[in-house]
């Protein structure tokens, strides 16, 4: 509440593009470089549901779009860090975040809703 952003440009890389949805999430460097992390293979499509259906194909895990709301949170939650709280946006704290909340979402978890879900998160400790 009455906090006014001086500019409306994607504070995350230095392309001075509008803050979109799409730049944001996926088209900006710092969100692709992000994606890479987890999708060795990701290329950033053109809308929202061809990056979705990029990571469905790639991942084949039946808890794809966990992982794809997890790595948006991620990005956003450094974006904001970075407006809000001055700290300098790193490949390395969006990492941090998104295995903490890949952890909360574990334990949070039906076991057998999640089969391979913890082999799979594994990797990334």
């Amino acid at each position: 509440k009455n906090f006014h952003l001086q500019s409306h440009t994607c504070v995350l890389c230095s392309q001075q593009q509008l803050e979109t949805r799409n730049h944001i999430f996926f088209h900006c460097q710092f969100a692709r470089m992000c994606w890479g992390y987890i999708c060795l293979m990701f290329k950033s499509q053109n809308s929202v549901h061809d990056n979705i259906m990029v990571i469905k194909q790639e991942h084949k895990l039946p808890f794809h779009m966990g992982i794809t709301m997890l790595v948006s949170w991620s990005i956003w939650k450094t974006r904001n860090d970075c407006i809000f709280n001055g700290i300098t946006p790193s490949i390395y704290g969006c990492k941090r975040i998104f295995k903490d909340e890949l952890n909360l979402v574990f334990h949070r978890a039906k076991r057998k809703d999640y089969n391979g879900f913890k082999a799979w998160i594994d990797k990334f400790r």
